[in-house]
């Protein structure tokens, strides 16, 4: 059965907007610029039909340029013969994997996946009833999932409203920009400065992407 994300309603939306607006803090111009937001991203044009095609771009896509993801992961569909399947991802040797472009450790982590998914032992769908912190326990026992992968993975494909993946280069950049800080925050900081916004940081995280992708201007 196939997954698709879960946009948040549009009253999810207006309410987190009203939310961050009205706060004391520099979230609130992004807030009132933008007006109501989708945080569940778009993947950049690419059809993912379900979590495991998700699941598996995110680590394909881990510290290397979106465009390169897309086009290694474009790859790595047709050796599989067009789509990610758990048995042909399971049966796969690292070599092939490697050859689409995948490091060593992808090729490894993605192979892993594939091997939990077909036995049964990860039920990428199960997610979607656990809490926050249960699914993300839950990913990064995995081979090759951190903490940011886990995050984006929630925020994205299961649309939960209140995720910040702190580890992301662009959300540390937007709040570097933001405050005006004179250098870029560490994770712990990103993190703890995000506990003002909640129960709505994944929205938050929204406003900062688009002021990270504005160059910081608006």
């Amino acid at each position: 059965m196939s997954t698709h994300a879960v946009a948040p309603t549009q009253t999810e939306a207006e309410a987190a907007q009203a939310f961050l607006a009205a706060l004391d803090d520099p979230i609130a111009r992004l807030a009132r610029e933008h007006g109501p937001v989708d945080f569940t991203l778009p993947s950049h044009g690419v059809v993912l039909p379900d979590h495991l095609e998700r699941l598996t771009l995110g680590i394909v896509g881990q510290l290397i340029s979106v465009r390169a993801a897309l086009v290694i992961f474009e790859r790595l569909r047709e050796l599989l013969g067009g789509r990610i399947d758990a048995t042909a991802l399971a049966s796969t040797d690292e070599a092939a994997l490697r050859a689409v472009g995948l490091s060593g450790a992808k090729a490894r982590a993605v192979r892993a996946l594939g091997i939990e998914v077909a036995s049964g032992n990860l039920d990428l769908e199960a997610l979607a009833g656990m809490s926050d912190s249960a699914a993300e326990a839950k990913l990064v026992a995995l081979r090759g999932i951190g903490a940011w992968s886990a995050q984006m993975f929630l925020l994205r494909a299961l649309g939960r409203p209140d995720v910040f993946p702190a580890g992301d280069l662009g959300l540390r950049r937007g709040i570097e920009s933001l405050y005006a800080l004179r250098e870029m925050p560490s994770i712990p900081e990103a993190a703890r400065r995000a506990l003002a916004w909640r129960p709505y940081r994944s929205y938050a995280a929204k406003y900062l992407w688009l002021h990270y992708a504005a160059g910081g201007d608006t």
